[in-house]
């Protein structure tokens, strides 16, 4: 739209600049001078100074309807913004390696207007670099996927809801999380795949560069490499690609593992050349209580209660301050873009804790997301609800009750139902 209004503008202005030069050859004969031809220099820099102002607020107006940072806050229009929501996926193609097509069942109209009735200003939508590129040759861009995404980002505009967009799998479309295995690695061992990574990202920042809807791209979700260079790397990369087409949008960066002198593994988050940098955290802490029964990780048999003398709200605090730390450069925004626990058949403080963590990020002025908002079951899952019923509406709404708060006050565990 700026740039048509620019063509526009610029067209009226050659129209008048002709018309100015008409008069003089018309009056060119006349004595004296008309006071109009004798000024006429004047009249044009009034002229230009007038369609350059309009063409400079117009493009100040499509600079503020994007999110941006100052130093480790997140501003919307002048205004501060405070991103508390929730993840969002389509389960059914997600997860499954060969599945390339998304569909909309998980992420319907619906579910954006109910989570802006219930007050949430952001959404992480999870997808894949599969989706956006055929996963045979030539290898071109999905056109399905792009309209997919186009259909997401239609509803949440509707309701006013911003979108981070999270690549939760990367190019070969096998999940990181942090666990080195051979399916993984095939991706980190490929140079050329990691290319298709980075070209995926630069063709979503080509298409999406004007939308502010979309308000942060989380460039990887837990880069499973202990190659902390190479990670890093691939980073600097994508933003540089990005970059090309995109200098609007925030882009999230997530810790990555290293090895340390003493041969065991830490995390640090990658320093990245690029002034629009936000730090991406994920919080599961401790993982006894938040993944107990879960088939894919070993914890105790025995059930795990929240809150005890070693795990409550001001531990909680002080464990999510650590990890921002984790990196050189401390004035970014922070954003907890991750955090969630399975509810168990038989509840031991889960309503809880998932208040605790998001009143102790909000209170240090972290934004926050809950992982996740549906799914297939509510028992022994993390999902708040399914298709068709609230299973966790106590949780649900102390989220939703943190939404009205701007700032929120020193919480103390207590009981919740």
């Amino acid at each position: 739209m700026r740039m048509h209004r620019e063509k526009k503008d610029s067209s009226l202005a050659a129209e008048l600049a002709l018309l100015l030069d008409r008069q003089e050859l018309k009056q060119s004969s006349l004595r004296p001078e008309s006071f109009f031809t004798q000024y006429k220099p004047y009249f044009l820099g009034l002229i230009c100074f007038v369609i350059s102002f309009f063409l400079w607020t117009g493009q100040a107006s499509a600079s503020n309807d994007f999110v941006s940072a100052s130093g480790t806050s997140l501003t919307l229009d002048g205004r501060p913004f405070e991103p508390k929501g929730l993840n969002l996926m389509d389960h059914d193609s997600l997860w499954y390696t060969a599945k390339t097509n998304p569909g909309l069942s998980w992420t319907k109209a619906t579910d954006f207007s109910a989570l802006k009735k219930a007050g949430f200003s952001s959404v992480r939508l999870a997808v894949k670099s599969d989706y956006f590129q055929e996963t045979k040759p030539p290898y071109k861009f999905s056109e399905q996927g792009f309209l997919w995404l186009d259909k997401v980002i239609a509803q949440a505009k509707k309701e006013n809801i911003r979108l981070i967009l999270d690549m939760h799998m990367p190019t070969g479309g096998v999940q990181q999380d942090y666990q080195i295995n051979k399916e993984n690695q095939l991706f980190w061992g490929d140079a050329w795949m990691k290319g298709r990574f980075v070209d995926v990202w630069r063709e979503i920042a080509k298409r999406y560069a004007n939308e502010p809807t979309i308000w942060a791209y989380d460039l990887m979700n837990e880069p499973a490499t202990t190659d902390f260079k190479a990670y890093q790397s691939l980073m600097q990369n994508t933003v540089d690609s990005i970059r090309l087409y995109d200098n609007h949008h925030l882009i999230m960066l997530q810790r990555g593992m290293y090895i340390k002198d003493d041969s065991s593994w830490g995390m640090k988050f990658p320093e990245v050349n690029d002034s629009k940098i936000i730090r991406s955290l994920h919080f599961y802490q401790p993982t006894d209580f938040t993944l107990q029964g879960a088939p894919w990780i070993k914890t105790s048999s025995a059930m795990v209660n929240y809150p005890t003398a070693t795990w409550n709200i001001n531990v909680i605090s002080r464990e999510l301050t650590q990890l921002a730390s984790e990196t050189s450069n401390t004035s970014t925004p922070v954003v907890l873009t991750e955090f969630g626990t399975l509810f168990p058949r038989k509840l031991s403080g889960q309503p809880l804790w998932v208040r605790d963590v998001a009143a102790a990020a909000q209170k240090l002025g972290f934004g926050w997301h809950y992982w996740h908002y549906s799914g297939p079951t509510c028992t022994k899952a993390f999902a708040l609800r399914t298709k068709n019923l609230i299973c966790r509406p106590k949780t649900l709404n102390s989220l939703s009750d943190l939404t009205k708060l701007i700032s929120h006050p020193e919480l103390v565990s207590g009981s919740h139902n």
